[in-house]
Parts: structure tokens; C-alpha cells; sequence
């Protein structure tokens, strides 16, 4: 058995070469250039819910897929406080003026004109008794309802499973879109940027709040030890918060092409953004929220949106009466025509507001 060969000592002062032979080690560098970032980007959209795909069959060919993702525009609506609001609004215009109906509840309605306004899609369910004819009519969700392709219409459900009903069964609202005539299409939709521009901007400057380092910089440390700059990292890790910010740590050489260099400072901190002048935080919720209401035709005034000069939103009983006749009436008339579908003990109708109807003292 031959002998075996000795080991050689290798340690922090020897390295060996390809032969063999044991070469005194570089001496350690007292600093190791190092660059850690950390704070990544998160994305505030996790759906393309403003693409307008087209109506097409589903895989199963029941039932025609709606073009703009309703989940999507439901989304929206918990997106930005005040397309919240002006959503409310005009529903609530349409159920102050509602005349009771024997045969389509207040609280049935009320929902139909929450999503009419959201999805410009509204659907009633006949309910009949066993002789055929229909008792009353309730309101089916918009945002599970798909019309379907054999005069049919379904409703899905959270399961996966479905209920079919026949096209006599169904009333149902479709506010219209210029492109296919299946489903209808909310005019807002032209403006989701300016909805979802305006959630970004509340995002960000929650985060920057939450974030704990209030704007990205870059630590600078020069001629550290590997095991102080490694203390120094795993404590920026530990007090940055989760946000949009972003910092980065740097540990450098003070030296000059092996010559001393010069540094004013040990330490540096840089700063890379200033969130108080370059953020526009307030204008970014302006734009987007004059935006909203341009896009929603409601009056600032009538939105509840404080005024920001002195004249104030003018006389808000004209504004109201205004917006009544431009509006209101309007969307009441497209309301009305589902009349044709239904019975008439059914038939929508709207009371006339009060100012309207209340003599002169």
C-alpha cells in the first residue's frame, strides 16, 4: 500500500497554485467594494382590467364573454374614493325620485341601479307562480350574469356551476356600447387611467408613511471591515419598512489607484428623491379627481367636494335643478324603456322632486 501523501496546510496566510506548490496568500483587503439595494418595486395593478377584449363564445359555447372585465370594473369602485362616491350619487338620484311598484321591490331596484351604474349592465328575474304567470321580479347580480348564446341567459356561480334561464325570464338593461350589442359598457370606462392613477398616488404616499425611510438615499461608508459593513446591512434590513422606497449601501476603499484617496466623510448619506417637491402628491389627486367628475358629468358641489376658492360652487338649488334636467330625466327615460318587458303593474315610473311639485307659499 503506498504511502499516503501528506495534506498541505492551507489557512488565511498560504493559498496553493495549480502545482501544488504553497504561494503567501494576498493579504485581506481591509474593505471589500459591496452595493446592496433592497424595497422592490410592487406592482399596484395585478390585472389588464382596462382592456376592452372583444365578445366572443366562452370555451363552452353557452353563454358570450363580456368585453371589459367586470370583476375588474367592480374593482374600481373600491379603487378611488371618489368615483366611489359619485357612483353612490347618481344611484341615489335614481332611487329618491322611485315610485313604489307593486311587483319590483325598493330594495331590488335599489341594487339593479348600483349596478347599472357600475357594469351599464341591470338584470330582473321573473318569478312565477305554477300557472306560469309571473309574481313579482327580483334583481340578478350583473357582475355573474352572461348572456348566452341559444336565446338563454346564466347565472354563475362562485362554485363553478351555473343556472340557465330562458331569454322570457330575463329583463334585462343594457346601456349600449358602439361596438357589440350583448352588453352594455359604462362610459367611465374612458376614464379607468385617471381612477386607478389616483389609487396609485393614495398608495404611494400611505407606503411612503409606512415606509419608515420617508425617501430613497445611498449610505456610503468607506474603509470598513467586512464584518462591520455586514452589521451595518443587516440593521438597514431590520428598520426598513415595506413600500416604494428604495435605498442602496455602499462600502468602498478610500483609496486611489493604490494611493490614499480623500474623503470628507467616513460616512455619507446621499439623498435620491425628495418626496415634498418632486412628488406632486396633491396635484396627481387634483387632475385625477377633476378627471373622475368630468368623466361622471356630476358637479363638484353636488359630490361633496370642498371648494377651493372663495366663490365657492355658486347657488348648489340651481346646480341641483341643472343637473336634474341634464341628467336625471335622461337616465330616468333609459330606465323606462324595460317597460316594454314588463307587465303592467311592473312598469317603472319616477316621482317628480319635490321642488317641482310643492306650491308657492
Amino acid at each position: 500500500m503506498s504511502a499516503t501523501k501528506p495534506r498541505q496546510r492551507l489557512d488565511s496566510s498560504y493559498t496553493s497554485t495549480a502545482s501544488g506548490v504553497l504561494m503567501p496568500a494576498d493579504p485581506p483587503r481591509k474593505s471589500n467594494p459591496r452595493a446592496f439595494t433592497f424595497g422592490d418595486p410592487e406592482p399596484v395593478l395585478a390585472s389588464h382590467m382596462s382592456d376592452y377584449l372583444g365578445v366572443f363564445a366562452d370555451s363552452n359555447s353557452l353563454w358570450y364573454v363580456p368585453p371589459v372585465s367586470l370583476p375588474g370594473l367592480a374593482k374600481t369602485m373600491y379603487a378611488n374614493g371618489t368615483h366611489a362616491s359619485v357612483l353612490e350619487f347618481k344611484q341615489n338620484q335614481l332611487l329618491a325620485s322611485w315610485k313604489d311598484n307593486p311587483m319590483i321591490q325598493a330594495k331590488e331596484a335599489h341594487a339593479a341601479f348600483k349596478d347599472f351604474e357600475v357594469f351599464d349592465n341591470a338584470y330582473f328575474l321573473a318569478i312565477r307562480n305554477f300557472l306560469g304567470g309571473i309574481n313579482r321580479y327580483v334583481w340578478l347580480p350583473a357582475i355573474n350574469v352572461r348572456v348566452g348564446t341559444d336565446n338563454n341567459y346564466f347565472l354563475l356561480q362562485s362554485d363553478g356551476s351555473f343556472t340557465e334561464y330562458a331569454a322570457s325570464d330575463i329583463v334585462h338593461l343594457n346601456g349600449g356600447d358602439i361596438r357589440q350589442a350583448l352588453y352594455g359598457v359604462p362610459t367611465y370606462f374612458s376614464g379607468i387611467q385617471s381612477i386607478l392613477l389616483g389609487e396609485a398616488a393614495t398608495l404611494f404616499r400611505r407606503k411612503y408613511y409606512l415606509n419608515g425611510a420617508h425617501s430613497g438615499y445611498v449610505m456610503v461608508t468607506f474603509d470598513l471591515e467586512d464584518a462591520q459593513a455586514d452589521v451595518l446591512e443587516d440593521a438597514m434590513k431590520q428598520t426598513k419598512g415595506p413600500g416604494n422606497h428604495r435605498s442602496m449601501y455602499l462600502n468602498m476603499q478610500s483609496t486611489i489607484g493604490g494611493k490614499p484617496g480623500y474623503t470628507k466623510d467616513r460616512v455619507q448619506i446621499i439623498p435620491v428623491g425628495d418626496f415634498g417637491n418632486k412628488d406632486e402628491y396633491d396635484k396627481i389627486k387634483e387632475v385625477t379627481q377633476q378627471d373622475i367628475l368630468n368623466m361622471h358629468r356630476v358637479p363638484a358641489g353636488l359630490a361633496s367636494i370642498m371648494a377651493n376658492n372663495a366663490a365657492g360652487h355658486g347657488d348648489l338649488k340651481n346646480v341641483r335643478e341643472v343637473y336634474y334636467d341634464c341628467e336625471t330625466v335622461p337616465k330616468q327615460a333609459i330606465w323606462k324603456q324595460i317597460n316594454d318587458q314588463l307587465l303592467g303593474r311592473a312598469k317603472i315610473d319616477f316621482n317628480e322632486p319635490r321642488w317641482l311639485t310643492q306650491t308657492t307659499q
